[in-house]
């Protein structure tokens, strides 16, 4: 039986891993190592059991840290556990340090590597994850685009086009699967918020989190919330970086970590989502919400050009400016995106690992 390993650290990468990890299991000796880049597996935990997944069989725990240590270590245990397993596959998802170190360590032991969510760019270098996702693109040895704007970008960058393929997106399969249990929380209600009025915000990105900017998104966000709520699940790096300065007005509810079911919830009944995350946008253009980014540009172009998604930014100045007509227009300046095309990606992705896997 071909053996096969994933490698994932963060909770996006559970998330959209989360349609593939059962395929692969049901067919083949499937190996799950979790890095644990930010936080503990047992803070995961609740990700795990949302999603119904196994355990890792390796939890690396290797926490948080510069960018430089923290993939060392990484690359360090991972080899040494692709070492002793010899696996036919690794997999690797997006574009974090453990997508970086995985790729690293399984490229240098002429491991046969598959990078899920390849050919994404941003074009912005001052991110580290757009090197991440660059450097897996060009290590990896299988390389599943989510749409074909992913596919180009690879072969403008001379990617040897039989080592692409266009598989569509884990994010929406992950999405679909998750909402029909997310539906039957009623999350708004239980937090007295009234559906189609309120505001769900999530920010969490290093360029975001800076002293830099985040005065100002808490300025634009506290302006903004005079005319509509805001519920605001934290993340523990925005937290840490506020440290109790810049607080939020009483209208921007401020609540722990959600679980993925949760957040599915709570963003199903919103007016808008204003977040930076990657994995969130394509989760709002899915449940057909509208959507602001707090960025100045996104991986995921194809919903600002399609018209599903704007992006306002993350100055005090840019929010309030953007985000302001958007939201009093709600969906009428939204043009939902139809992503069906790309639904079945896990299915595809299992399809291409196995095949290449049994061959081995």
């Amino acid at each position: 039986m071909a053996k096969v390993i994933t490698i994932l650290g963060i909770r996006p990468e559970i998330i959209k891993l989360s349609p593939i990890v059962p395929l692969l299991a049901q067919h083949c000796q499937h190996i799950l190592i979790h890095t644990g880049q930010h936080y503990s597996t047992e803070m995961d935990a609740i990700f795990f059991d949302e999603l119904d997944l196994p355990c890792p069989d390796y939890a690396l725990e290797i926490g948080s840290g510069p960018h430089g240590p923290q993939t060392g270590r990484m690359l360090e245990r991972i080899e040494r556990v692709l070492s002793v397993e010899a696996p036919d596959a690794v997999i690797v998802q997006g574009d974090t340090n453990s997508t970086l170190a995985g790729a690293l360590a399984a490229s240098k032991l002429r491991l046969w590597t598959v990078h899920i969510e390849a050919g994404c760019r941003s074009f912005n270098r001052d991110m580290p994850e757009e090197l991440n996702r660059i450097v897996a693109d060009h290590l990896a040895d299988c390389l599943l685009a989510p749409n074909d704007q992913a596919r180009d970008n690879l072969l403008c960058e001379g990617i040897d086009p039989r080592r692409i393929y266009v598989a569509g997106s884990t994010s929406i399969d992950a999405c679909l699967r998750s909402y029909e249990y997310a539906r039957e929380l009623g999350l708004a209600g239980e937090l007295g918020l009234v559906p189609g009025q309120y505001v769900a915000l999530t920010i969490h990105r290093t360029e975001n989190a800076s002293p830099e900017a985040l005065p100002g998104i808490v300025a634009a966000i506290n302006e903004l919330a005079a005319s509509w709520p805001f519920v605001f699940p934290m993340h523990p790096r925005t937290r840490a970086a506020l440290g109790g300065k810049h607080p939020f007005s009483a209208n921007v509810r401020v609540l722990e970590p959600l679980g993925h079911l949760e957040t599915l919830s709570l963003l199903s009944q919103a007016r808008a989502v204003i977040t930076d995350s990657g994995g969130l946008q394509e989760e709002a253009a899915t449940l057909g919400v509208p959507l602001l980014i707090a960025r100045w540009e996104t991986e995921w172009a194809y919903l600002v050009n399609g018209g599903a998604a704007f992006l306002i930014g993350n100055t005090r100045d840019s929010i309030v400016a953007r985000a302001t007509p958007l939201l009093r227009a709600r969906r009428n300046a939204f043009r939902p995106v139809d992503v069906s095309g790309q639904r079945g990606a896990a299915q595809r992705i299992t399809g291409i690992i196995l095949d290449h896997a049994s061959r081995a």
